[in-house]
This record gives C-alpha cells, sequence and structure tokens, in this order.
C-alpha cells in the first residue's frame, strides 16, 4: 500500500531549503588550558590534537577501553585553550571524565557553556553569510550550511544580523526533518555508548596515524583483521512511517526470525522525499535492500547508503 497524499510542509522548511534559516542549539562548551593540553587530549581523544592551529576545528570522539563511543566533539584550537564543543546532553558527563584523567597533569578544563551561544544555519544563503569575527564559524555539516559559536553577549547582535538577512527561525520538528533528510545521526538517538566508531561511520574523526590514545587497540584491530557486524544507514519508508526503536526482519520468514537484521533510530516525514529515516542494518544486508518491521510487515525499509540523498 502507498502513502496517501503529500506530506504536510513545516513551518520554514522552505526557507531552509531555498534560501536561509537557523535555529539556536543547546551545546556544551569546555575550555582545556595549561602547558599539557595538547599532550593530555592526544591521549583521550581519537583525532590528533598536534598541529592545531589557532582557528582551526577538527571532530573527535572518546572511547572506552574497549573501542565504545564515550563522546563526540568538535575541537577548536585557540592561542591559549583547546576549545571543546559537545552536545549540551553530554556536557556534564565529558566534563567529569576530563577533570578524572587530568589528575596530576597541569591541565585545567573549565565549563563555558554559559557563555556561549551555538547557531545552526540552514539553506544555501548562508554559505555567504558575513558575521563579526568575535563568532566562530565551525565546520557545516549535513543539513547546516553554516554552525556559529557566539559569545553569549552577542545574542541580540546575532539576532540583528539574521533578521536583517532575512533569516526565518524554524522548530526544533523542522530542523529534525532536515537532519534525518541529510543522514547526520545524533548521539543518544542514531548513536550511543554502545557503539564503536566505525559503526557510524566517523571516518572524519578518527586519525590513523597518531599514536595511543584510549580505545585505540580496538580500533586499528578492527580495521586491519575485521569488519564491525552493523552500520548506520539511511532507510526509505515506501508503505508509511516505521517509528524509531523499531525492529526490522528479512521478508518473507514463515518463521520471523529473533536474529534483527536492522533498527529504525530515527523517523522523519520529509516534504521532498516522504517517509524516511535513520538506523542500523547488519553486514549482510545491501544497499537497496527491503526489510519488514517485526510488528508491522505490511510496512518495509529500503536501505540507503548513510550520506547519499535519500532518494524515492
Amino acid at each position: 500500500m502507498g502513502v496517501i497524499g503529500a506530506p504536510v510542509v513545516p513551518p520554514g522548511y522552505p526557507a531552509a531549503t531555498e534560501n536561509l534559516a537557523h535555529r539556536f542549539r543547546p551545546a556544551g562548551v569546555l575550555d582545556v588550558t595549561g602547558a599539557d593540553r595538547e599532550s593530555f587530549l592526544q591521549g583521550q581523544l581519537t583525532q590528533e590534537m598536534r598541529g592545531l592551529a589557532p582557528g582551526e576545528s577538527r571532530a573527535a570522539a572518546g572511547l572506552t577501553p574497549k573501542g565504545k563511543l564515550l563522546f563526540v566533539a568538535r575541537v577548536l584550537g585557540l592561542e591559549d585553550r583547546i576549545r571543546i564543543v559537545v552536545p549540551e546532553t553530554l556536557r556534564q558527563p565529558v566534563l567529569d571524565h576530563l577533570r578524572k584523567y587530568a589528575v596530576f597533569t597541569k591541565v585545567a578544563i573549565e565549563d563555558r557553556t554559559q557563555d556561549f551561544v551555538r547557531v545552526a544555519v540552514f539553506g544555501p544563503a548562508g554559505a555567504g553569510l558575513a558575521v563579526p569575527g568575535s563568532i566562530e564559524r565551525l565546520p557545516a555539516k549535513g543539513e547546516l550550511s553554516a554552525d556559529l559559536l557566539a559569545p553569549a553577549h552577542a545574542r541580540g547582535e546575532l539576532e540583528a544580523l539574521l533578521r536583517d538577512a532575512g533569516s526565518a527561525e524554524i522548530s526544533e520538528e523542522t530542523a529534525e526533518i532536515l537532519r534525518v533528510e541529510a543522514g547526520r545521526p545524533r548521539f543518544g538517538t542514531d548513536m550511543n555508548m554502545t557503539n564503536l566508531p566505525d559503526e557510524v561511520g566517523m571516518d572524519d574523526a578518527i586519525s590513523t596515524t597518531k599514536g595511543c590514545y584510549v580505545g585505540q587497540e580496538v580500533v586499528a584491530r578492527l580495521r586491519t583483521y575485521g569488519r564491525v557486524n552493523r552500520r548506520l544507514v539511511s532507510f526509505r519508508f515506501p508503505d508509511g512511517a516505521i517509528p524509531a526503536g523499531e525492529l526490522l526482519r528479512l521478508p518473507g520468514e514463515e518463521v520471523p526470525s529473533k536474529i534483527e537484521a536492522g533498527r529504525v533510530t530515527s523517523s522523519a516525514v520529509s516534504p521532498q522525499l516522504g517517509p524516511i529515516g535513520l538506523g542500523y542494518a547488519f553486514r549482510d544486508v545491501e544497499p537497496g535492500a527491503r526489510l519488514v518491521s517485526a510488528s508491522s510487515p505490511s510496512l518495509s525499509a529500503i536501505v540507503g547508503t548513510l550520506g547519499s540523498p535519500v532518494v524515492r
């Protein structure tokens, strides 16, 4: 059975895809200072910390000794410190983790979250948006055309700048649709502490040349001798949306297998693409394969490749 009717266009969606839109979004901001800051983070993060120039930004992650994700982050080089930007929900866990391992080093970890605001910018006009020098531009990723980190005291100035540029402020609902369309995973939704970084496709956050860091042996062993059992993928739902959390199995099984073939982690209805989602497919499930909902087998999920456009 096909999808009936056209998807509803949420407020701000046309501006976010055709012109300019924005959303203030929560973030945690931690500053690492002290003479040992580079060597300390070199041993804690998956990313190369040496040679991080002022104003340069790199994706990174922290792992457990078993190679599972503790957190994801964006690190920013500054003259006298390294700034770590994390999802707001990870602020306290990351702060506690780093302070625990910074004992007996010449390093201080400062929570600067209240001093900054983070703004996600959408639409083709966002790339050329001129902002004051006090506002840091983090690399745009996925659905974002710009990712801004501004001093909290400059919020009014930034709001006026966006308003004068004709930017529409969008809701969390609209931002979520755009995120799923772009295939950008969210920590706590599409990935968590049970995941290996290679399951989530985090190549940009992992240095293949740096020395030891926590979890490095597991990452290196997987890449040398094996592969992960599941991977994050995009889904298209041609028969109607399948909710997040739903298990997927292979179709046509007379006795449904107890072993899942996939799982939905994010689900949205796109005005352009219809019902779509993100989630996991197991290693033998190829792109283009059809899976079905474990609880409603009439609903199917077509497996796509993360990072590629979701198509009908």
